[in-house]
This record gives structure tokens, C-alpha cells and sequence, in this order.
């Protein structure tokens, strides 16, 4: 089971697990209105709303088996629960509520999870859920296959009329505040160098680089149920909080036909990725000292040299952020279980002695 640092250590699986969350203006967090309950979960502000901002999340055990036991994890009653609670506490900051606290990050942050779902933790993705929220530390890489076109100029996706690919990579960066930002990566790579003289290259794929800076971005992957002639491959969208996106996503997912500028709000951006184009993520990690970037879902085991022994896992130390600070992920060598712990953008990985360490640049 994987426990945020701000859970105590004799926190059992059947307790209610109670938190307080750390603010810089408490003055503005206080008031006995600034309350939000959806059993099992529950923020408010204690001491009759003078005291700081209190969290009551369900026992470990209860939120687990609620995840593990439905089928379908979107449609648990505890989730639905969960994702209710964040969109209140939303409202009730945009009415002044709980000061410049980050409640919802703390809060997911905060949830026990199983280690292979640290992703649920760190972008609110999970099994069943196709949004996945954009933070520091994930690169986004967008690869185009370019076709001739066929009779009536359209592309025709065969074979034989295949010209090349082009490969973007755009990093997802803070403003230095609470804005998120891209920032493209390089140059366009194109396979063959040729392709890039076509005119069917000069797409709009760099302009995600542009993007005006938004507190929410989210990436939103599209499945099987999207109707063949529409041809989208994904979709980023950004709006000023969270629940906007949730309503952006819910439409998306009950209603595939309709393109993403159909269903968003004013003040919503939402870009389409149209084409035979697929848009992945990476996340940015430290291994030995050295940066680089794993492919979205990979996990302790995919950078430990193969047939890791005791031995390493013994020398191994991973450290992890949380909120604004990282912390050591707590284990016991003797058990494998780390192995299956999924990384996040911005972990620390390390094995070997300083000496053998690459400074990171």
C-alpha cells in the first residue's frame, strides 16, 4: 500500500484517516461555512472554522476494496463520492474558502493507493478514466504519420502511400507560479529529413508551445468509441479549475461524436489532435543522478538493472515529491512489492555509490 507522508505511521487499515492541511493564510480559511462532506470524505475547518483545514478520507481498507471490488472503477459509489468532494471544494475556494490552501492536491496526494497506481496520486488517472491532468515533470511526444493523398485529395492511410513521420517532444513546466505552461523541445524531427518540404508537414502541432499559460491542463485520450471518420487520436485541454475539465471530460466520454469546441465552456481551450497522430506521454525522472524520460506507466522494475537481486534493492533509495517537498518511499528490501511501484514525473531513483553517480546538468 502506498501512504502520503502526511499519514501517520500508526495509522491503521481500518481507522479513519484524519489530516491537516498546511496553509499560509489561515485568516481567510477560517470561517464555519467553509465545510464540504461526502461520505466518506469530509473537509472543514476546525475548531467552529477558526482552527486550520481538516481532512477525514475513508480507512485504507474501505476506500481499496471499493476500488478493487467494482469493475468498473469510475462507477464506484466512493469515487463518484471523491470526485463530487473535489469539485466542492473548488466552488467553495472560488468563493474564499480555505485560504491559498492546495486542498485538492493535498487531497489526492493523500489517497492509499496500491504502488502500481501512484498515477491516480500524481494526475488523477486511473482504470476507466481516460483524462489524465498535465503537471511538471511530463513531456508530451506527438507523432504524425504522413500519407499521400488519394483520389479527391484525400489522405488515404495505406501503405503504399506512406511518406514518413514527424516526432515533437513538448515539456509541461510551471510558470513559477500556479500557472502550467508547454514548452516545446527541440526541433520537429522528421523521417525522412525530406518530409519536412511537404506540404502536408506544416500542421499546428508546434503552436501547443503558444498554449496561454492556465492553472488546469489536462490530456484526454480517446478509445474505440469515437466514430472512424473523425480521426482523433487525443485532446489537451485547459481551463481555470478542475471541475471545468471534469465537465469537458464527462461530455467527451457520453458523447464521442461531439468535437471538443462543442461541449467546452467559454474560457475553456480545447485542441484536437486530428490525423493519424498519436499522443503519448513520458515522465521526467532522475536515475543514478542522470535526467531522462520513461515512457507513461513505467515502473521501478523497467530502470533496475534486469534480474535485480537483495543486493540492489537493499542500495536502492527513491524519493518522491510531495506537494512542494520530496520525502524517502519507505520499504522493506526483502519484499518485491517496490518493483511495481509506477513512477512519477520529477522521482529520484538511486542504486549505485556516489562515485559511480552522474551529476545531473
Amino acid at each position: 500500500m502506498l501512504l502520503g507522508p502526511a499519514i501517520s505511521r500508526s495509522q491503521t487499515n481500518d481507522g479513519e484517516i484524519r489530516l491537516t492541511v498546511p496553509s499560509s493564510n489561515l485568516e481567510a480559511a477560517a470561517s464555519s461555512n467553509c465545510s464540504a462532506e461526502r461520505s466518506p470524505f469530509r473537509v472543514e475547518t476546525g475548531n467552529g472554522g477558526k482552527g486550520p483545514i481538516e481532512i477525514a478520507l475513508p480507512a485504507p481498507d474501505r476506500w481499496l476494496s471499493d476500488l478493487e471490488g467494482s469493475s468498473e472503477p469510475e462507477s464506484s459509489a466512493e469515487v463518484e463520492s471523491l470526485d463530487a468532494i473535489l469539485a466542492d471544494v473548488e466552488r467553495l475556494q472560488g468563493q474564499g474558502c480555505f485560504g491559498d490552501a492546495r486542498v485538492r492536491d493535498f487531497l489526492l496526494q493523500s489517497l492509499p493507493m496500491r504502488p502500481g497506481e501512484s498515477f491516480f496520486n500524481a494526475y488523477g488517472y486511473r482504470v476507466g478514466h481516460r483524462g489524465m491532468d498535465l503537471k511538471p515533470g511530463i513531456r508530451l511526444k506527438i507523432e504524425r504519420a504522413y500519407f499521400r493523398a488519394g483520389e479527391g485529395g484525400e489522405e488515404q492511410y495505406d501503405e503504399t502511400r506512406f511518406l514518413g513521420l514527424s516526432t515533437l517532444f513538448v515539456d509541461v513546466e510551471s510558470d513559477g507560479g500556479t500557472q502550467i505552461r508547454f514548452r516545446q523541445s527541440g526541433d520537429i524531427r522528421y523521417s525522412p529529413p525530406s518530409l519536412a518540404e511537404q506540404p502536408q508537414a506544416r500542421t499546428g502541432d508546434s503552436l501547443l508551445s503558444t498554449f496561454v499559460p492556465k492553472r488546469e491542463y489536462r490530456l484526454f485520450f480517446y478509445s474505440y468509441e469515437v466514430p472512424q471518420k473523425r480521426k482523433r487520436s487525443a485532446v489537451i485541454m485547459g481551463a481555470r479549475n478542475a471541475s471545468e475539465l471534469d465537465e469537458v471530460d464527462r461530455q467527451l466520454r457520453t458523447m464521442p461524436e461531439r468535437s471538443c469546441q462543442d461541449v467546452a465552456a467559454s474560457g475553456v481551450t480545447c485542441v484536437e489532435f486530428d490525423g493519424f497522430v498519436t499522443l503519448g506521454a513520458e515522465v521526467r525522472v532522475e536515475v543514478n543522478g542522470k535526467v531522462t524520460f520513461l515512457e507513461w506507466g513505467a515502473k521501478v522494475k523497467d530502470v533496475l538493472p534486469k534480474n535485480a537481486g537483495v543486493k540492489v534493492l537493499a542500495a536502492l533509495r527513491i524519493q518522491r515529491q510531495f506537494m512542494n517537498d520530496y520525502y524517502e518511499v519507505q520499504f522493506d528490501p526483502r519484499d518485491s512489492t517496490v518493483l511495481s511501484l509506477g513512477l512519477v514525473g520529477g522521482d529520484r531513483l538511486t542504486w549505485l555509490k556516489k562515485s559511480s553517480v552522474v551529476p545531473t546538468r
